[in-house]
């Protein structure tokens, strides 16, 4: 029997020349390298996490393992660092690092067990590489390694070296793999960076000169500027920019991380399952970054330099700012409240990050209707773009969907391959819009995405179906919009007052319940489309005026039953995030 090549990353050296290849998922073929990859005569494997049900399951025995890991894991760092912190206080530091980490094995792990249902003998090339990974320094350089082809190359050999059960041989080829880390940069402007520096001395001067603790802290607050400073002077504080937690932090180099001793479960958290378990035991401490172990101690002492503060809120930081984690849960340990708002939102995710924000929270704010107990409703905080003169002559603006090239958390979402799915239905859509309708339609592909959009766009449907700029301006410049995903996009277009269409897979954007009657509504609206053809044709109908459709009975029905359930629309919210934090700071509780 012939053997086949096992591929599993889209590093071309490790293809070998003229086997058939089984790529182990699209990942492996990226878009503007098809002229190789066409060539050759290949399978690509089906995506475990397509099947839902699977996804369910999966889930919720990889919310258990995280539990219990952060509790061995709390054992290990208070030996480590000498301390005695309970596990809340490292679920606040280590925790979203941690709740990524075991779905990406995870999930590697159950990709390689789709190759025994392929039926053929194989094998795979493994590159020559240090046996010791890249350990990075924090949050957000792991999750680039997560979606790098180099890391995944080397996890995807260690697993394959673990398991006894997959008889796939390993050829070592002496090929050095190049780093293919990379950090999304978002550009700004010479007249931003003046006014960040400037706020950044002013903050640093007032900080210096502080000597109080302080009653409120406000970073990564997701409210405009404006709002924000408004915010300020309501509550009787001078705004801020927190800037103290934007410096430059010099880590320690790491450790030889081999030479740690290896944590382990007492008992297997599940036993069908405890060879994936003994392999995260095996190496969580090789993977961990530096920021929670060799960089810890500077950490700490940086956060010990910034004053005191009785309440944190933040809408971002507590997941990639490794300083502000540290000092907020050295706060907490002080009695202060951390308190956590949404940073997005529209049909909140069944699943999303094992109830993360919930936990390390004293007061979780969300958008929308509660789902869980302790949440407090509010107006968004991010929502802020309206239409003042309706554009009738604009374009159709699609508002495209793009992910990672690797799934990194267990999560309703299209992860991985499963992204391409928007692409797809968004194409058979534009096929089948009539020929009148096309020519005004703009897509603005999601501007940091794996998956290659906007190429796959311009060469199905030419160059000027792209449009460039904010999507902001995209959206208020538009006559319809139609977005492809039901999260803070879809809501931003909701609230600017432009029509507005959704179009996606609902197989695989798993909601709350609380949503079921609503989802009936935007349905029977038209507001919400799940089948590209018909919403083709229902766009079609209505393209020429969206806005009489928009205004008729049903589909406002619709619309304010969205803002019913996913916005809070309040004519002063200005009035009542002031009430908010004026009864946490007087310490009571709030309820609306």
């Amino acid at each position: 029997m012939e053997t086949k090549l096992l591929v599993t990353t889209s590093i071309e050296d490790s293809w070998g020349l003229d086997q058939h290849i089984v790529f182990l998922g699209e990942w492996c073929q990226q878009y503007s390298r098809k002229h190789v990859w066409q060539d050759r005569s290949f399978d690509v494997l089906n995506y475990h996490w397509r099947d839902r049900k699977k996804l369910k399951g999966d889930h919720d025995y990889l919310e258990i393992l995280n539990e219990e890991i952060l509790k061995t894991l709390t054992i290990f760092l208070n030996t480590f660092h000498d301390v005695h912190k309970d596990t809340e206080y490292w679920r606040v530091i280590v925790g979203p690092w941690l709740l990524t980490y075991i779905p990406v094995l995870w999930d590697r792990w159950e990709v390689l067990s789709g190759v025994s249902e392929y039926g053929a003998a194989l094998e795979t090339h493994s590159l020559a590489f240090s046996p010791n990974r890249k350990v990075a320094t924090d949050f957000t350089e792991a999750n680039a390694l997560f979606d790098s082809n180099f890391w995944n190359h080397q996890i995807f050999i260690a697993i394959l070296r673990h398991r006894d059960d997959l008889d796939i041989k390993i050829a070592k080829l002496e090929i050095l793999p190049t780093d293919d880390i990379n950090i999304p940069v978002y550009p700004e402007s010479r007249l931003k960076k003046a006014i960040k520096s400037a706020l950044k001395l002013a903050d640093a001067i007032i900080e210096t000169l502080s000597l109080k603790k302080r009653k409120l802290v406000f970073y990564q607050s997701y409210f405009p500027r404006a709002f924000l400073v408004k915010l300020y002077l309501r509550l009787w504080l001078i705004p801020r920019s927190e800037s103290r937690f934007e410096k430059i932090i010099t880590y320690p180099d790491p450790i030889q991380r081999s030479s740690i001793d290896q944590i382990d479960f007492e008992e297997p958290v599940d036993e069908d399952r405890h060879d994936f378990e003994n392999f995260v035991m095996t190496n969580i401490l090789l993977d961990i970054p530096v920021s929670y172990l060799e960089g810890y101690s500077v950490l700490l002492k940086m956060q010990s330099l910034l004053n005191d503060a009785e309440n944190i809120f933040t809408a971002n930081a507590h997941f990639g700012n490794e300083l502000f984690k540290i000092w907020a849960a050295e706060q907490q340990c002080k009695g202060s409240n951390l308190i956590i708002s949404s940073h997005g939102g529209s049909l909140y995710p069944l699943y999303s990050v094992f109830d993360h924000q919930e936990k390390i929270s004293d007061y979780r704010i969300v958008w929308g209707l509660q789902w869980m107990k302790a949440q407090i409703r509010m107006p968004a905080n991010k929502l802020h773009a309206k239409i003042s003169t309706y554009n009738s002559t604009g374009g159709i603006s699609i508002i495209d969907y793009d992910g990672q090239k690797y799934s990194y958390r267990c999560t309703s979402l299209p992860m991985g391959s499963l992204s391409l799915e928007a692409y797809n239905l968004n194409k058979i859509f534009i096929q089948h819009l009539s020929e009148e309708v096309r020519k005004d339609i703009q897509v603005r592909a999601f501007p940091f995405g794996a998956w290659e959009k906007n190429k796959r766009y311009v060469d199905d449907f030419g160059p000027d179906i792209i449009i460039r700029g904010s999507l902001t301006n995209a959206i208020l410049n538009s006559r319809l919009v139609v977005c492809t995903y039901p999260q803070t996009t879809f809501s931003e277009a909701m609230y600017s007052g432009v029509p507005t269409m959704i179009l996606y897979n609902e197989k695989f954007w798993e909601v709350q319940p609380i949503y079921s009657e609503l989802i009936k509504l935007l349905k029977d609206s038209g507001i919400m489309h799940t089948d590209a053809i018909l919403a083709a044709q229902y766009v079609d109908s209505v393209a020429s005026d969206p806005m009489t459709w928009w205004n008729k009975p049903q589909t406002v029905l619709a619309r304010n039953k969205f803002n019913e359930l996913c916005l809070t629309m309040e004519p002063n919210p200005l009035d009542l995030w002031a009430e908010l934090f004026r009864a946490i700071s007087e310490g009571g509780s709030y309820k609306r």
